[in-house]
């Protein structure tokens, strides 16, 4: 399974039109449509009833919903969490040292790295 095919999912769910899913995700018709069918395939159950120009959700469609939603959410709190690491927001830091300068001189270094970045 496939992060593209789960946002095909949900964008189609949300917009119950492969066409309009295409253009909220800037790809074409046939492509939002092989991933549903892809997604349809893996799963073995038909996710989405095609009536005519509409699409709705089948039951199968309405069970897995969530489970994509908290999927992709999982997956953007993960790029959150890479990004305030590599943008120094959050992290460790080891630091070994004499005692004097342990005693003396780290404690204020500590203070003012703490207000510069107190995450």
């Amino acid at each position: 399974m496939e992060l593209a095919q789960l946002e095909a999912f949900i964008q189609v769910a949300h917009h119950r039109s492969f066409s309009r899913a295409a253009d909220a995700l800037f790809l074409t018709q046939p492509s939002v449509t092989a991933r549903i069918q892809s997604l349809e395939r893996e799963i073995g159950e038909r996710l989405f009833e095609r009536t005519g120009r509409s699409v709705t959700l089948t039951d199968a469609g309405h069970a897995f919903m969530p489970h994509a939603q908290r999927a992709l959410t999982a997956v953007q709190e993960g790029t959150d969490a890479i990004d305030a690491v590599r943008h120094g927001e959050v992290g460790s830091i080891r630091i070994g040292a004499s005692p004097s300068i342990a005693t003396y001189v780290l404690p204020g270094l500590f203070r003012r790295f703490r207000e510069a970045r107190p995450r």
